[in-house]
């Protein structure tokens, strides 16, 4: 369809539907929560690749990472919004899996590849390998899933302990090797389909070494090594960082293959970080603050003052819900003035909206220079009886970095808590009551904001409709935040609307005096006129002009 053909009154929701999309990063959503259902983290055993012999999956609301029996990952897929069940529980008892190959959303970071993968002195992943079944245990008080996989190859023995911290993207993986080399090397490839990733690391006391594109780099006892896409809400990060003494050289591979091959010692201990390349995760995993890691820019930096801000008020009330209901109290008090501008400027519009209806109305069929010229004349001297600056509107974007930091720190932080009916803060509602009061509480802002003009509102309500596909997927602490703000918003919107008609009700009591002939004499009259009732305020039925004699000359 041509651009022409559409609607002109279906622009603004087209445009702004498109907008929510592009900042939100919702177009890519995948399956809904299942109604009354939160993902419990835990392990789940599945055949996975189609070969002989079962894997073994760690499922949580952030990431389903599959295992062999030798504790190698083979798919490694991070949500973009968490709580997503990719992994669908039959009634039988059985599950099925196939969401995790099949989701076009879905990223396996590892691709064909795999990760934790020991090679060196007789262990080969691509080999054949004596395996046991692993040892499966679920903390979720301590926030554990651990795996102790074992497996002997060519007479050397593997015991690697892998835990997974359910409510961050951080592993410990320790490895014991006997029988075999006092070193040996251990593989991180990545990033899934990105064809050209940022491999770098940081020695102790060193400078930051970086691979981009082909090319191999070593470098020895690092403080960290990584792997990273380009930071967004979709991109993903894997990090590797030494632990208790763990001193570990690597090889960075660039390009399409992006590797890091870690030599470590055959005991050794290390964290890993497998996830999304976000500021708010990589501050609450301890990761921002490495050198040359990740840069954030203005709205990162407001993030992080809005974070430690929550930290504080938690500090003080122990809850994450009240915290967000502070926390958003707090801003929009904040915000007040800004707010109460832009808010000034929408009243006026509406009230104004009679008297703009009739100005377009009468230059309707007039479309020569000389009426557009006039019909502009007569909006700037309506824009002057209102006291109405179009350019207020301006306002309505100085809050924006504010408002974007704080919607990007809240959909990715992880409260591990949850609020009155709600499980976890950081999952969408399974219950679907938040986005059922999102509906509504949009709902009745847009009513307030263009309750002088019905047409408006029909044509964007259903915009609403819309966002309420995406509201199911909205962490609660996300949604939560809007439906306060907005609430605020009505409140702030309804005593503005009553300062304003308070202050317009005048407008237009004006005395005219138009001179006028008065028949063949030449003697004038002076014709005072009262408001017009279609003009704001006028409440009474209009009275018939009193006419004077005019004085002669």
């Amino acid at each position: 369809m041509k651009p022409s053909l559409i609607k002109q009154r279906l622009l603004l929701p087209l445009i702004a539907a498109t907008g929510a999309l592009l900042l939100t990063g919702c177009g890519q959503t995948g399956p809904l929560p299942v109604f009354g259902k939160a993902i419990i983290s835990g392990w789940i055993k599945a055949d996975y690749d189609g070969k002989p012999g079962d894997e073994y999956i760690a499922t949580s609301n952030l990431q389903d990472v599959v295992f062999n029996a030798r504790g190698e990952v083979i798919g490694w897929f991070v949500k973009s919004y968490a709580g997503t069940p990719y992994i669908k529980r039959k009634a039988d008892g059985s599950v099925d899996i196939s969401g995790l190959k099949s989701q076009a959303s879905l990223v396996n970071m590892v691709g064909d590849r795999k990760a934790f993968a020991l090679i060196g002195g007789g262990l080969d992943p691509a080999k054949a390998a004596e395996t046991n079944v692993p040892q499966l245990t679920t903390n979720l008080p301590a926030n554990e899933q651990t795996a102790v996989f074992r497996y002997t190859q060519n007479g050397v023995g593997v015991t690697k302990t892998v835990t997974l911290h359910p409510r961050n993207f951080k592993i410990d993986l320790k490895t014991d090797v006997t029988g075999g080399p006092a070193t040996v090397n251990i593989l991180f490839p990545g990033l899934g389909k990105n064809d050209n990733p940022s491999v770098k690391a940081i020695p102790v006391g060193g400078a930051l070494a970086t691979v981009q594109g082909s090319g191999t780099q070593k470098v020895q006892n690092i403080q960290y090594a990584a792997l990273q896409e380009k930071p967004n809400q979709l991109a993903h990060a894997l990090i590797i960082r030494p632990q208790k003494g763990t001193t570990v050289g690597v090889t960075l591979t660039g390009g399409e293959q992006g590797l890091i091959t870690a030599s470590l010692p055959a005991a050794s201990n290390l964290e890993v970080y497998g996830g999304k390349n976000e500021l708010i995760h990589l501050y609450q995993s301890g990761y921002s603050e490495l050198p040359g890691l990740f840069a954030p820019n203005i709205f990162g930096k407001i993030s992080l003052v809005i974070v430690k801000i929550m930290e504080e008020i938690y500090k003080v009330v122990g809850n994450w819900g009240l915290v967000l209901l502070l926390l958003t109290v707090l801003l929009r008090l904040i915000m007040w003035p800004l707010m109460q501008a832009q808010g000034r400027t929408t009243a006026r519009m509406q009230v104004m909206q009679p008297r703009i209806k009739e100005i377009q109305d009468k230059y309707k069929e007039r479309k020569d220079r000389d009426s557009q010229v006039a019909m502009q004349a007569e909006m700037q001297q309506l824009y002057k009886q209102y006291n109405f600056n179009p350019a207020g509107c301006v306002s309505t974007f100085i809050p924006f970095p504010v408002l974007i930091a704080l919607w990007s720190t809240i959909r990715n932080f992880e409260f591990d808590s949850g609020f009155l009916w709600l499980p976890d803060l950081a999952i969408p509602d399974p219950f679907y009551f938040l986005a059922l009061l999102y509906l509504i509480v949009n709902i009745g802002q847009l009513y307030v904001m263009t309750r002088k003009n019905p047409q408006m509102f029909r044509q964007q309500a259903f915009i609403y409709l819309i966002f309420l596909y995406f509201a199911l997927t909205f962490p609660a602490g996300v949604t939560i935040y809007i439906i306060v703000s907005t609430l605020i918003g009505i409140v702030q919107q309804v005593i503005i609307n009553k300062q304003v008609e308070a202050e317009t009700a005048t407008i237009g009591q004006r005395i005219q005096k138009t001179t006028v002939a008065a028949g063949a004499g030449g003697a004038s009259k002076v014709v005072i006129a009262k408001a017009a009732p279609n003009m704001p305020g006028a409440t009474k039925p209009r009275k018939a002009p009193k006419t004077l004699d005019a004085p002669k000359d």
